[in-house]
């Protein structure tokens, strides 16, 4: 199966690793490798040609993808229209208003490619780009986009068809909890924050991750999904404020017919939800037939949300 990679920092590397260390693994459950024909980013294009994928990983995290000898001054855009291939890998990063992401999606729609993305913003806009991928009969995944490496849209497809979902609640953002947890365990608020940067688990500018907008992000995209709904985050109820996070808190989003909702709530002893400490998360659904199923990760970061896009990228070569 040809690939496209558009985005390449640290989750799009480590989707590279993550390839190039499996392909002899997938060739022997499905017949064929995955070839990355081109990468993407903001400088431009490599058109691989079967350049090591290695080599194209070397040369981004030192002298950058212009340093390679097949480097194109090429769009991502242009990539897409003129590179033969079969899905598209959208990485590039959450926008305010989800673009140049959902341009990518919608121009592999256009030349006939699926699509696969870790960005969460091409989801909560407008075109809602769930609906137009079912309208142009395309394949459309995006597990990576909530909840990192935990299978979430999975268990939806797969183990619980029968059933109707009410509603989904959890702690979404890894981050948060990081820091709460390091609150717990004595450190000022500060402190946790700089010790979650330089981990590389929090941005240079956390306020996404500590006010609630990742995590209403997250909670948008499950809306859109779970109720077929064109949610906005917009109408979102945030009210995660940085001087609410206190020991013994948690940042909780709930999702329901109504709505989404993200606070610091005081976790009560014995809930369920007292099990997230350090880099971890948590999402429950209430269903009709199962009640509630409950998913737990005690790790967040790129590695987990790569193997995630890489999941989505081999349902696509069994399914075709």
């Amino acid at each position: 199966m040809k690939v496209q990679v558009v985005g390449f920092g640290g989750l799009g590397r480590n989707l590279l690793r993550l390839i190039n260390e499996k392909n002899g693994m997938i060739v022997n459950s499905f017949g064929e490798k995955i070839d990355v024909v081109s990468v993407s980013d903001r400088s431009g294009t490599v058109v691989t040609d079967g350049m090591p994928l290695t080599r194209i990983i070397q040369a981004k995290e030192s002298e950058g993808l212009k340093a390679l000898d097949s480097f194109e001054k090429m769009s991502a855009l242009s990539a897409i229209r003129d590179v033969e291939a079969d899905v598209v890998v959208e990485l590039t990063n959450s926008t305010s208003d989800g673009h140049p992401g959902i341009d990518h999606i919608m121009r592999a729609f256009e030349e006939g490619k699926n699509a696969v993305t870790a960005n969460k913003s091409t989801l909560i806009v407008e075109p809602n780009i769930m609906k137009v991928a079912r309208e142009m009969r395309m394949d459309l995944r995006y597990e990576a986009t909530v909840c990192g490496g935990i299978p979430v849209f999975n268990l939806m497809d797969y183990s619980i068809r029968p059933s109707r979902i009410r509603g989904v609640d959890g702690i979404f953002n890894a981050t948060s909890s990081f820091v709460i947890s390091k609150m717990e365990e004595g450190n000022s608020l500060e402190e946790a924050i700089a010790d979650a940067t330089r981990i590389g688990l929090a941005e240079k500018e956390p306020r996404d991750d500590l006010e609630g907008i990742d995590s209403a992000r997250k909670g948008t995209i499950l809306h859109r999904r779970v109720f077929d709904s064109d949610f906005s985050i917009k109408d979102a109820d945030i009210s995660s404020s940085v001087k609410e996070m206190a020991p013994g808190r948690r940042q909780v989003t709930v999702v329901g017919d109504r709505g989404v909702k993200v606070e610091y709530s005081a976790i009560k002893k014995g809930d369920i939800f007292g099990n997230v400490r350090g880099a971890s998360m948590i999402i429950r659904f209430d269903t009709d037939t199962f009640d509630h199923i409950t998913l737990f990760t005690d790790h967040d970061g790129p590695l987990e949300s790569a193997a995630g896009v890489l999941n989505d990228i081999l349902l696509m070569m069994r399914d075709r």
